[in-house]
């Protein structure tokens, strides 16, 4: 299994980067290595994969700069994009709160707009990807496409709010984001006041799981994981460990689904 990586690991690994339309993004890497940073670092290309592509977990966070526009595309990846700073919309869909976007590969999705101030997500990708596929540009790729267009954008339920464990204050309240899918796909959060295990599904029943820690502390396997922390667990691993701080945790755990 993987180490936990904090925000402050990642933000070694910041690098810049310039989109064709000018719109300006820092790309702070979690797990893997991604495009931005191999072309950044002078790497050679990374080789060809075909889909689905082996599992190699890829996350990084990206701050898009304020008043910018990512245009609408798509990955050859499947992909988690977790929203955690600023205001923005997604499509029409108006970015206020923590928010989750799932989009599987092949699937093309809205453009993200930063409004007023600088936006903060996400990306988390269980294998290989080696960038944005624009639309309409690159339309054609997607016509000989065999799996259904899949996507969504989820508001999480407000963070440790007042009342939310009155009754139960030394238990775990979970809150689903993604509902279950036969194939895995899926997202729950996880909140605790105090002192308690966290307990997750078999990471067996999908290909792959992030946790991310979004308010608070806990130690996962042992390692405390702060706030912006993070973690890849793969398929054939136990399920992680978590025991939430003294002060509670609220982590969210997103996973990817099977491909036969």
């Amino acid at each position: 299994m993987q180490s936990v990586v904090s925000r402050a690991q990642s933000r070694e690994r910041r690098h810049h980067y310039q989109l064709p339309n000018g719109t300006n993004t820092w790309i702070s890497s979690y797990v893997g290595i991604n495009s931005v940073e191999r072309r950044t670092l002078g790497m050679p290309p990374h080789d060809p994969v075909d889909f689905p592509p082996p599992l190699e977990p890829i996350a990084f966070l990206v701050e898009q700069e304020a008043n910018s526009r990512l245009p609408g595309h798509y990955h050859q990846a499947d992909q988690f994009q977790v929203f955690v700073a600023g205001t923005g919309f997604f499509g029409t869909k108006p970015i206020t709160g923590l928010t989750v976007h799932y989009a599987m590969a092949f699937t093309p999705y809205a453009p993200i707009q930063a409004t007023e101030t600088p936006i903060q997500y996400y990306t988390l990708r269980n294998g290989w990807d080696p960038g944005a596929r624009w639309m309409p540009e690159q339309r054609a790729g997607l016509m000989d496409r065999k799996h259904p267009y899949r996507h969504g954008v989820c508001v999480l339920p407000d963070l440790n709010a007042d009342g939310l464990l009155s009754s139960t204050a030394n238990s775990v309240v979970q809150s689903t984001v993604v509902p279950f899918a036969e194939d895995g796909l899926g997202a729950t959060l996880y909140q605790a006041r105090t002192t308690s295990p966290i307990e997750g599904p078999s990471p067996s029943n999908g290909r792959g799981q992030y946790w991310l820690v979004l308010r608070g502390e806990c130690t996962i396997n042992g390692e405390t994981a702060h706030e912006q922390s993070l973690i890849f667990v793969s398929p054939d691993d136990p399920a992680p460990s978590i025991l939430s701080d003294r002060n509670g945790v609220a982590i969210l755990m997103m996973q990817f689904p099977k491909r036969t």
